[in-house]
């Protein structure tokens, strides 16, 4: 299976930490990073084949009520 290299980017407006994780719908399917600094940008390396409805959720490790949704393309 090939390897894909993802950029995953956001406006970095959550101080601290992050955890980073990818969800189809409402069902978590990977954690991708259960702790990384909230600075905006976050390399990932995946054999995973990317899905239509799939998007990335970054949550502040602080206050899980501010978070950001990004939809994969």
């Amino acid at each position: 299976m090939c390897r894909k290299h993802y950029l995953i980017l956001w406006r970095d407006n959550i101080i601290g930490y992050v955890k980073i994780e990818l969800y189809q719908g409402s069902k978590l399917i990977s954690v991708i990073a259960s702790k990384t600094a909230s600075d905006g940008v976050f390399a990932w390396i995946t054999n995973r084949p990317i899905l239509q409805g799939f998007y990335i959720r970054v949550t502040s490790l602080e206050d899980e009520n501010v978070f950001s949704r990004l939809q994969l393309r």
